[in-house]
């Protein structure tokens, strides 16, 4: 297992606070809010390739490797 943070930011790089991150993991999903400094935290994300979505647009897809 792996684990995955997500930084959302603004235009100007300022971080974003509230925004929901959503993520798809093989067969399953998560889901998260961003805190004061933009960050949302995933824990216990298996070994895979994950696609983002932040207040439900697609951002990116990132591996996810062991710690």
């Amino acid at each position: 297992m792996g684990s995955l943070r997500v930084h959302v930011v603004d235009e100007e790089d300022n971080p974003v606070s509230g925004k929901r991150v959503f993520v798809i993991l093989q067969r399953t999903h998560s889901e998260e809010y961003t805190d004061d400094d933009g960050v949302a935290d995933f824990e216990d994300v298996p070994v895979c390739t994950v696609q983002v979505y932040v207040d439900g647009d697609f951002q990116l897809e990132v591996g996810v490797r062991r710690e």
